[in-house]
């Protein structure tokens, strides 16, 4: 219809007509592409609070598998410590109730520290997505720590793994009670040990000293990583409430 009064315009050369034709025209494509571009960077808005309001659900769930992995190590260093006192006040009774924890010093508590929705984000390209530059840079960096967290955890249990099996070569386990893996009857007398020969034996103390060691960097890392993960939550928490997105 446009194409066709600009037409009858140029016939009659009344180039008035025709000049506001044209402005109608350029005017029409411009008001096109900018509600194109509106409803673009408000589908990338609600994209983005999406994302958001996940990272803060995922982050919140690492956290807490953290801090739940930080007292399931410091319980095994609890229990091996018990084990160690009774071994050095001479009371085989202690010794006993503290050897649940010679099971599990040797242990490594990981825990998947990188968000689903950020590896998504960094997957198809759109990390860019997160307007905030800072909190951009800070989730960023969350494969870098994930990487390392991994790497120490493969290297400490490398270094765990000939003390696990020389603690093992001195335990017997007892299994009578732990046939109904459904409900298993874990107690203090679960293992089996001569008092008298592990008391003397100073080489296999100073292994479950060395294991209690390495449970310790174990949970100075857990708690540092935890620390970290809260900092970007409070980031992301505090992009969700300056933008209203709660």
């Amino acid at each position: 219809m446009i194409l066709a009064r600009i037409t009858r315009a140029i016939r009659q050369q009344n180039w008035t007509a025709v000049a506001i034709e044209f402005v109608i025209v350029i005017a029409g494509v411009v008001i096109g592409f900018q509600i194109t571009a509106w409803n673009a960077e408000r589908a990338e808005m609600q994209r983005e609070a999406a994302y958001l309001r996940q990272l803060d659900v995922e982050l919140t769930t690492i956290i807490e598998e953290l801090e739940g992995g930080e007292q399931e190590a410091a319980a095994y260093f609890r229990w091996v410590m018990l084990f160690l006192e009774g071994v050095r006040t001479d009371n085989p009774e202690m010794a006993q109730e503290g050897s649940w924890g010679l099971n599990a010093i040797t242990e490594v508590v990981w825990v998947n520290m990188e968000p689903a929705a950020l590896t998504e984000l960094i997957s198809a390209g759109e990390l860019g997505l997160i307007r905030n530059r800072d909190l951009r840079t800070s989730l960023a960096s969350i494969p870098a720590l994930e990487n390392d967290s991994r790497y120490r955890s493969d290297q400490m249990a490398a270094r765990l793994a000939p003390v696990a099996g020389e603690i093992a070569r001195h335990f017997q386990a007892r299994l009578e009670n732990l046939v109904d893996a459904s409900n298993p009857n874990y107690t203090t007398e679960t293992l089996q040990f001569d008092f008298e020969q592990v008391a003397q034996d100073e080489h296999l103390l100073s292994r479950i000293n060395y294991a209690a060691l390495q449970n310790r960097f174990q949970i100075t890392h857990l708690m540092r990583r935890a620390d970290q993960f809260e900092a970007v939550r409070d980031q992301v928490r505090a992009e969700i409430a300056a933008r209203g997105l709660q």
